[in-house]
């Protein structure tokens, strides 16, 4: 199936979009979502200098009614948020082309990889259209399920990693405590994700199509 690269704009009523154009130097990690009526985001902010301010601008957005601060450490802050506005996200799942987790959000824009049949991505674009919703496909690559670049231990391991915020700046999850909750030696954490991400790499370049 082809994976599509989305800018989405948010709606001026979702909170994302009113911290992130309120405050243009905050970006914003949406690491998970449990869709329903509310919807629950946990999400890690990232606002050098403002972070007070994104805070309390989120904590009082108008369809927000639940907000917790579950981890914070310099200008970086991880969020539980309880919203009744996730329109962009309801509109897409309900199109059968949920976003794939993590993804981020920066002045208003989200910034989405999708993967879908044909007739699903026109299908998000009729549903985006119907509900006043702007975005931009970026690039569309064929064929990404053709062969998983990735063994099943390197894709365990590196979504392990994900979720626990590994690759975070700076990290949640050093790789001692990686390879703990994995059950598997720090050596073989280590080098799993430098395959991991070698092969993952390989893949991106070759699919964006510029040679050396």
């Amino acid at each position: 199936m082809p994976r599509a690269r989305l800018t989405v704009t948010l709606p001026r009523d979702s909170w994302l979009g009113r911290v992130t154009r309120t405050h243009q130097s905050a970006q914003l990690r949406i690491r998970t979502a449990a869709l329903g009526d509310p919807a629950t985001l946990v999400a890690t902010v990232a606002a050098p200098d403002v972070l007070p301010a994104v805070v309390a601008t989120a904590a009082d957005a108008e369809k927000v009614t639940a907000f917790d601060v579950l981890d914070r450490e310099g200008d970086r802050a991880v969020c539980r948020v309880t919203t009744q506005a996730a329109e962009s996200l309801h509109v897409a799942v309900a199109a059968g082309t949920p976003p794939e987790f993590p993804f981020t959000v920066v002045a208003g824009t989200a910034r989405w990889s999708v993967v879908a049949s044909n007739d699903a991505l026109s299908a998000l674009a009729d549903e985006f259209d119907e509900a006043g919703i702007e975005f931009e496909v970026e690039t569309v690559t064929a064929g990404v399920d053709a062969a998983d670049p990735l063994t099943p231990r390197q894709r365990r391991v590196t979504r392990v990693a994900v979720e626990r915020g590994y690759y975070e700046t700076p990290r949640d999850c050093s790789l001692a405590e990686l390879a703990t909750a994995l059950d598997l030696a720090k050596s073989t954490v280590s080098e799993t994700l430098r395959r991991a991400e070698r092969r993952l790499l390989a893949e991106y370049l070759d699919a964006d199509g510029e040679t050396p």
